[in-house]
């Protein structure tokens, strides 16, 4: 093989890695609302995903979306039904395996997280008018491949960094942190088996590991823009 073969053969071979180097932040955001197909995301009213919570047992898991920033989270746990739920304004939950099955305000840290799954687009979209910063903290590893990392500053004062794959530039990884007493406790999300629902990508896998705790949602079904009783999001002590 001559020289220029061999050199372009290098260079086909390194080029992606060397212009993914010199993507800047709106270019690597760019390509991630493009890819999410956001344009259709952004029309979307309602999502509605079922499939099982592993976490030492096999539990059924139901997740509604409805826009704007509703969300819940409904799970079985020993044939017992407990939810997660912010209606817009204020969370709340049940936990009926506590013996006490009535329904009860979120702590603050808690609280703080599931406001943010409610936002159905996630923290990178329309960041700016969300009132979030924003700021391309240098590359991380996974599984061996580059991966972008993007610092969040939260208009609630939290601190988050997502992680967008070079190659087809979806988020794969997040990294948050949750308050326990006075110590901050990361937690990570991992992101996989992404699969096509209507044109729009979704994560059919969500790994999280936090410390002395791992679970896994594995989704079976997402449906879009169906019928939804507002009223199963409202704070039932109103």
């Amino acid at each position: 093989m001559s020289a220029r073969l061999i050199f372009l053969s290098w260079f086909f071979s390194v080029a992606p890695g060397m212009m993914s180097q010199e993507l800047s932040l709106e270019q690597i955001l760019e390509k991630y609302y493009r890819a999410g197909n956001f344009d259709r995301l952004g029309k979307v009213t309602s999502i509605i995903m079922t499939g099982t919570l592993v976490q030492q047992d096999l539990m059924p898991v139901k997740i509604i979306r409805v826009r704007p920033d509703k969300y819940m989270m409904e799970f079985d746990v020993a044939d017992l039904t407990a939810y997660q739920v912010y209606d817009g304004q204020t969370a709340w939950m049940t936990a009926p395996w506590t013996g006490n099955p009535a329904p009860q305000l979120m702590p603050a840290d808690r609280a703080t997280d599931v406001r943010t799954r409610a936002d159905m687009d996630g923290v990178l979209y329309g960041w700016k008018e969300k009132g979030h910063s924003l700021e391309l903290a240098g590359k991380d590893t996974l599984n061996g491949h580059e991966i972008f990392r993007i610092k969040v500053v939260r208009k609630d004062g939290g601190t988050e960094y997502d992680f967008i794959d070079p190659s087809g530039f979806m988020l794969v990884k997040k990294i948050s942190y949750r308050k326990s007493g006075n110590t901050e406790i990361p937690v990570e999300n991992y992101y996989s088996d992404y699969r096509l629902v209507e044109g729009i990508p979704f994560a059919f896998s969500t790994v999280t590991n936090s410390p002395g705790r791992s679970s896994e949602i594995q989704l079976e079904s997402v449906g879009l823009d169906k019928q939804v009783d507002l009223k199963i999001f409202k704070w039932p002590g109103k």
